[in-house]
């Protein structure tokens, strides 16, 4: 019985730090709930012209609907050449670099997106889970709970709860 309970940690703890980081960034915790463009808005950042708001678009679509994260890293990589202010191209670069498991460029990206913009959710829970890959618990912790803030202020009421619940998750760990 007390070894089938120390397996049973073992798998735990494996899921706390291998596969929570990955699986809860991709935002399909509870009601598999995917962000959206109106949610992630590049047409408010400053500077946007129609070409760059087309490109954002075509690179937010590639991440989230295709899931090709390499190709969604190419366009932002694009526009941050045209336009190397774009909070939103630092976002999507960032993302992308965590998805392909580039845990400390995609944090750089992040930080780089909140120094632009302090409210952008998503920017806050991906560093955060970028903080939590590079084993800086912590510091996930204090940017989950800016995003989870962040959403709830934005009412956002589901994003901010699964925000909560990885919180949980992660100060139990």
């Amino acid at each position: 019985m007390n070894s089938l309970k120390g397996f049973a940690s073992v798998i735990v703890v494996f899921g706390l730090t291998v596969c929570i980081p990955h699986a809860n960034a991709q935002i399909k915790l509870q009601q598999n709930q995917i962000p959206t463009e109106s949610q992630i808005n590049p047409a408010q950042a400053t500077g946007n012209n129609q070409d760059t708001r087309a490109k954002l678009k075509q690179g937010f679509n590639l991440f989230f609907k295709d899931k090709n994260y390499q190709a969604a890293l190419q366009i932002f990589n694009e526009i941050i050449k045209v336009e190397p202010n774009n909070q939103y191209a630092y976002l999507g670069r960032g993302a992308s670099y965590y998805e392909l498991r580039n845990y400390q460029a995609a944090k750089a990206d992040l930080d780089q997106t909140i120094q632009m913009d302090d409210t952008i959710h998503f920017a806050y829970l991906y560093r955060g889970f970028s903080h939590y890959a590079l084993g800086s618990k912590n510091s996930a912790i204090v940017d989950l709970k800016i995003a989870a803030n962040l959403f709830e202020k934005d009412n956002m009421k589901d994003m901010a709860q699964a925000t909560l619940n990885i919180i949980n998750k992660i100060s139990n760990a």
